[in-house]
């Protein structure tokens, strides 16, 4: 038997079963915008408060309670932002249960973050305040590694995460993420948001986005490819997106028969139920890629083998307890097994492009940030019943 761990488990990131423009009101879909930027911010009349309101878990599995800190003073190279939404991830919910034993408290989860630029270091000169950013999973790297020189930043031993990430200081020793009124972070990882997409959508395409647009790319998956999307959630719903607009030939395959017309609906050409044996044998050995967002366990990963055309390739993006198979069918048709990581800093922005270009967008429930509705979220998606994406929206500031 193969037995393949969770490695990539520290990441915090890619097992989203995933999630996420406000209502006071009972839980609803939404595609609608937030507005759009101001055209002017007059800097004197910000808050000059010297702490940040924001939401955190203060112990492992506690619940999310309001908490403020103390920035650390604004670097040169970085800009602070007025938060308007952040998307809830499930990798949010690990690290506030400290799943992974890598969580330090207090924890402010969030990392699908949209908002408009306040204030900008001395050596910024691409971001302006007024213009509206996304801040992802990953906001540094060494920049002189040889991950980072040869444009794999994702790669980098040192990265920065947007939190959970040693800072060294004694007001704000972690950095702390999106599930706040205000933050502050490097200019370079805050990108600007394209024109074409909706800002309370655009918080998710930072994470399940580029969670499910890297393995495309990096496996060279090409128009007229049969694909196949393993599990249809958070990432499942977004990849399928992608694969559809690339021009792929795309299958979802679920043991969830409902969810059928929302498969279609996204652009799925066909669906197999994956616990039906008839339906997965008419498709033996015809797909050219598949890509797994499970992260359940109890899977029989030979049955998807089966699937793969000879020299074929199952990616994963999903992180399942553990992966246990017989390699026979790996080996006996040269097939490879391999997993994917967020992006580079330029693969971010070709992402949010096409998303823009081709209407590539999250379907998400909305919910006004607040210690008691960020509760409420995580707990929607511990139950699985989230479509497909958590998004907290500050109301005003």
């Amino acid at each position: 038997m193969v037995h393949a761990r969770r490695i990539l488990a520290a990441s915090g990131l890619a097992n989203l079963a995933l999630l996420v423009a406000f209502t006071s009101g009972p839980w609803r879909m939404s595609h609608e915008g937030l507005g759009s930027p101001p055209d002017e911010i007059d800097a004197s009349a910000m808050s000059t408060s010297d702490k940040f309101e924001a939401f955190a878990a203060y112990e492992a599995k506690g619940k999310i309670k309001d908490f403020s800190y103390k920035p650390i003073p604004l670097k040169p190279t970085e800009v602070e932002l007025r938060v308007e939404s952040c998307g809830v991830c499930h990798s949010d919910l690990h690290q506030v249960h400290n799943d992974w034993g890598i969580a330090a408290y207090p924890l402010v989860p969030g990392h699908e973050i949209v908002g408009i630029v306040e204030k900008v270091g001395s050596e910024v000169k691409e971001l302006k305040v007024g213009m509206r950013v996304g801040v992802g999973p990953q906001t540094g790297s060494c920049e002189s590694c040889h991950q980072c020189e040869r444009g794999e930043q994702q790669m980098c031993a040192k990265k920065v995460k947007s939190y959970n990430t040693k800072t060294g200081d004694q007001d704000q020793p972690y950095t702390y993420g999106g599930f706040s009124k205000r933050m502050r972070t490097s200019a370079k990882w805050a990108f600007p948001i394209p024109e074409g997409i909706p800002p309370n959508l655009a918080g998710p395409l930072l994470c399940a986005g580029i969670t499910t647009w890297t393995p495309f790319v990096y496996n060279k998956v090409k128009k007229g490819d049969k694909v196949g999307i393993l599990g249809f959630g958070g990432l499942g719903h977004m990849a399928v997106q992608f694969a559809a607009k690339m021009g792929c030939e795309t299958y979802v395959i679920t043991r969830s028969p409902d969810k059928k017309k929302e498969a279609e609906k996204f652009g799925a050409k066909g669906f197999i139920v994956s616990t039906d044996a008839k339906a997965m044998a008419e498709h033996h050995r015809t797909f050219d890629f598949l890509l797994s967002t499970i992260s359940g366990g109890g899977v029989k990963w030979e049955d998807f083998f089966a699937l793969l055309k000879p020299d074929s390739t199952l990616c994963t993006v999903g992180l399942p307890p553990e992966m246990s198979f017989r390699p026979n069918l790996l080996v006996g048709n040269r097939l490879s097994l391999t997993g994917c990581y967020l992006a580079s800093h330029s693969e971010v922005i070709k992402m949010l492009d096409f998303c823009a270009k081709h209407k590539v967008f999250p379907q998400t429930e909305e919910l006004e940030m607040n210690s008691e509705n960020a509760n409420k979220a995580l707990d929607k998606i511990e139950k699985n019943a989230v479509r497909y994406r958590m998004v907290l929206v500050n109301k005003a500031l």
